[in-house]
């Protein structure tokens, strides 16, 4: 039973009862406003939930159109997607100098993800990029690390022609330069949208303040997914 249902029955019982004992009068005009406001607020109130059950409805039905065309699309429905499916390094990353001073002080890394068709795309993810001074002994080469969170990996990104668009990720020294001015850049992204995870490599080179510094030799650049 509803709340309009019950309150017209009490109004109604209320009438009658008083046009029965001849007490019109003891329905006060307070009484009789307060009971109509009531009635109104039941009214509103049914129309308010009459509204909200219309846009369910709505919603319900928008939301059984998608699965059915999902459902229809199947389970290889990605494919037709644009996906990332490798990552490379641009060919102009490498060391840069930010302040001004003798030397680098940071390796501006290029980032290009592409699709199932070999083009540039931007994609939702995460980014970690590794400096490693492999010169140095295993557990000192690793020389510094850098995570992106998807929200900050996105306003990285710049678009261009001829194949220039790519996410830019400058890595500043974070223990101070090298000892060697070659470095193995590993950048390793996860795709938010199909979950993959991918990697890339590459040996880039540094400009060193002061003297020369001895050069070393580092792994082939690669690529793997």
């Amino acid at each position: 039973m509803t709340r309009v249902t019950i309150l017209m029955r009490s109004m109604l019982v209320v009438l009658l009862a008083c046009l029965a004992c001849g007490c019109e009068a003891t329905v006060s005009k307070t009484r009789f406003d307060g009971l109509n406001q009531q009635w109104l607020d039941c009214l509103r109130d049914n129309r308010d939930l009459k509204r909200r059950n219309e846009q369910l409805q709505d919603t319900i039905g928008r939301q059984n159109d998608q699965i059915h065309t999902l459902q229809a699309l199947g389970e290889k429905r990605l494919d037709l997607l644009f996906h990332v499916t490798s990552i490379e390094l641009g060919r102009h990353s490498g060391g840069v100098d930010t302040d001004g001073l003798d030397g680098d002080d940071a390796v501006r890394v290029y980032l290009q993800p592409f699709d199932q068709d070999g083009n540039v795309i931007k994609a939702a993810g995460e980014g970690t990029v590794q400096l490693y001074d492999l010169a140095e002994p295993p557990k000192e080469n690793l020389i510094g690390e850098y995570h992106w969170s998807v929200e900050e990996l996105g306003k990285q990104w710049a678009g261009g022609f001829f194949g220039s668009s790519q996410f830019t990720l400058t890595c500043p020294w974070q223990h101070g330069p090298p000892v060697h001015d070659q470095i193995t850049v590993r950048v390793t992204f996860t795709d938010y949208l199909t979950g993959g995870v991918f990697t890339a490599q590459k040996v880039v080179t540094v400009h060193l303040a002061g003297p020369a510094s001895q050069p070393a030799s580092a792994p082939e650049s690669q690529a793997t997914d």
